[in-house]
């Protein structure tokens, strides 16, 4: 009897790096930023981080109301209370 190839040693197979062409080569001296563009980041995302948090339900409840109120979006009012809180410390208001 003929045992089949497994899944696993295919997966292995596929993923192995391809040898690169002359083409591939210059493909691949692309920017960090243009990587990333390619990669499906999207461009505003593109040299920034995410910050996160755990807070209690009510506190998102909260800013959904407070931003259907103001017109603003969660990560807008995050970055206002940030700049708030870099004033209140004598640093510059960078959060955008």
């Amino acid at each position: 009897m003929v045992k089949k190839p497994s899944l696993a040693a295919a997966l292995r197979q596929s993923s192995e790096p391809q040898t690169e062409t002359g083409s591939t080569r210059k493909k691949s001296a692309n920017t960090n930023e243009e990587t990333k563009a390619a990669s499906g980041t999207p461009s505003n995302r593109i040299g920034k981080k995410s910050i996160t948090g755990w807070f209690d339900a009510d506190v998102l409840k909260q800013l959904k109301m407070i931003g259907l109120e103001t017109d603003k979006s969660i990560q807008q009012m995050v970055g206002e209370a940030l700049n708030d809180f870099f004033a209140k410390h004598g640093k510059s208001q960078i959060a955008r």
